[in-house]
Parts: structure tokens; C-alpha cells; sequence
């Protein structure tokens, strides 16, 4: 066996583009096959968590039967996820900055402990004092798995 196990390329993320003085606009590419259905994977990006969930049919299909109109910041999932089995969304709880939990709260999508935001399988805020949706970066698909975030025009 060489010791390398499947897991290895949980995760990884390229960056692309120019050098370290151009960070801030950085784009990086990641290959959504290493992400099981299911998990949510949390990469670094931007200097900020980016959350990438890789949806299971059960969390999707909830996501879009949520009445759009009752929603504090109405987007609907369609909006938020291009690829239905991906949410693309930044880790950074729209109420004071925090970093919320995956698989949590009252709609096992993220909840923020720090002060109780509870967000859906698509990210968005469905209670608590958080005023928006988690945000959704620019992102293109390259193939069905592989997708560039924050690529600029």
C-alpha cells in the first residue's frame, strides 16, 4: 500500500491566479467528487470560511418546498444553488461575523450558538436575529464537479 487512503483528496482546493499580494482576489477551484454526499466541507477563502455541502435528495427537496414569500430574506433555492446538489455559500453568520455549525439547528443546516440563527439546508436565515441569508459567492461550473469561486470577469 502506498499509505495514501481515500480521504486524501478530501478537501484539497487550487489556488489560481496571480501571487500572494493578490490574495484578496483569488479564485480557487474545487473538485465538489471529494466532497461525500451529505458533508459539508470547509475550506479557506478570501480569509474567510466557504462552506461547500454536498446536498443529499432529502435536504434539497425540503429546501425547495420552503414557501419563498414567509422568508425574513427571500431567495429561493434555485437563486442560491445552480448545481441543486451543492450549496456554495460563505461560513460567516450574517448577524455579528460569527462561524456557524454545520448539520445544526432547527433545520440541520447551520445554526450560530453565538447568538441563536438557525439557516436551512440552502442557507438562509429561517430564525433567529441574523438579517440575511449565509452569502453565496460568485462561482461558474466547470464540469458537473469541478467549480471555480470567485473567479473575476
Amino acid at each position: 500500500s502506498s499509505g495514501i487512503n481515500a480521504e486524501t483528496g478530501y478537501g484539497l482546493a487550487l489556488m489560481l491566479g496571480p501571487g500572494r499580494d493578490k490574495y484578496a482576489a483569488a479564485a480557487i477551484e474545487v473538485d465538489l467528487a471529494t466532497i461525500p454526499e451529505g458533508k459539508n466541507a470547509v475550506f479557506t477563502w478570501r480569509g474567510k470560511p466557504l462552506f461547500i455541502r454536498h446536498r443529499t435528495a432529502e435536504e434539497i427537496a425540503s429546501a425547495q418546498s420552503t414557501d419563498v414569500a414567509s422568508l425574513r430574506d427571500p431567495q429561493a433555492d434555485t437563486e442560491r444553488c445552480v448545481n441543486e446538489k451543492y450549496l456554495i455559500c460563505l461560513g460567516v453568520c450574517t448577524h455579528l461575523g460569527c462561524v456557524p455549525i454545520a448539520h445544526a439547528g432547527d433545520y440541520k443546516g447551520y445554526y450560530c450558538p453565538c447568538h441563536g440563527s438557525h439557516y436551512d439546508t440552502c442557507a438562509r436565515i429561517m430564525k433567529g436575529p441574523a438579517p440575511l441569508n449565509l452569502e453565496v459567492p460568485k462561482h461558474d461550473f466547470l464540469t458537473d464537479t469541478l467549480v471555480v469561486i470567485g473567479k473575476e470577469d
